[in-house]
Parts: C-alpha cells; structure tokens; sequence
C-alpha cells in the first residue's frame, strides 16, 4: 500500500531524468530492498535499471551525501561497475 503513495514522486523522478536528456541506464542502490518500488516503475518506462554498490567511503569524504551518492551510482551504472541489470 506504501508504493501508492510514492507513485508521484518516482514518476517526478523519472521526468525529470527524462527532461534532462537520453537516459541511457539509471543506476539504483537497493534494488531488491528499498530501491523496488523506484526500480518497478522505471523499468515500466521502458528503462534499463543497473544495481550498484553503496558509495566508496573514501568518494564520501564528508560523509552521507545525496548528490554525491547519485553521481557515485551513474558513473558505476556507466563505467560497469554496477552489479547487473536488475
């Protein structure tokens, strides 16, 4: 029941990956855990969904950091070091 109330805001995410060009593959953290209900909608559009490892800590040098962690997760989804295609 949970996912319902995320729906909007996994499809705002997803517009706005779209809106800022050709999403090639989206890396997501936690695809199986608590990335679902995201993962579940971008592979509905059509997108490829890559399972990436948590951010080295020594990339977090200041600790917990959202931005960072994003960027961390596409450059493993584009480099291949993400896990598989979940």
């Amino acid at each position: 029941m949970r996912e319902v109330g995320f729906a909007a805001g996994y499809a705002a995410a997803l517009a706005f990956l779209t809106a800022h060009g050709k999403v090639i593959a989206i890396g997501v953290e936690g695809t199986s855990s608590y990335g679902t209900g995201f993962t579940r909608a971008a592979r509905s559009q059509g997108h490829r969904v890559i399972e990436v490892n948590r951010p080295d800590r020594a990339e977090r040098r200041s600790g917990k950091s959202d931005p960072i962690d994003a960027y961390a997760a596409a450059r493993a989804a584009l480099s291949g070091r993400g896990l598989q295609p979940s």
